[in-house]
């Protein structure tokens, strides 16, 4: 499953980049926890990810209200050299 997974995550690269910094952490932590909700003797490598189920996560993640309007360097605090402030 981990293969085909990862096929499906770098045909959705673009759309994933697309997202904030925040959305991707929570579509990484859905992507954790089904992970871990399967049994292992379940997981296959040949099962298919719904790729539709993926684009409605994604609709879901994109509607959730911006909380923080703020650039993730703005957050990090990197200043106008790169580095920490």
């Amino acid at each position: 499953m981990e293969a085909n997974l990862q096929k499906k995550l770098i045909e959705l690269k673009p759309q994933i980049e697309q997202l904030s910094v925040g959305d991707r952490w929570v579509l990484l932590k859905w992507l954790v926890e089904l992970l871990q909700e399967e049994p292992q003797s379940y997981q296959k490598e040949n099962t298919k990810v719904n790729i539709e189920a993926v684009h409605q996560i994604c609709d879901r993640i994109r509607s959730l209200p911006v909380l923080d309007n703020r650039s993730p360097e703005e957050i990090i605090g990197y200043n106008q050299f790169g580095g920490l402030d």
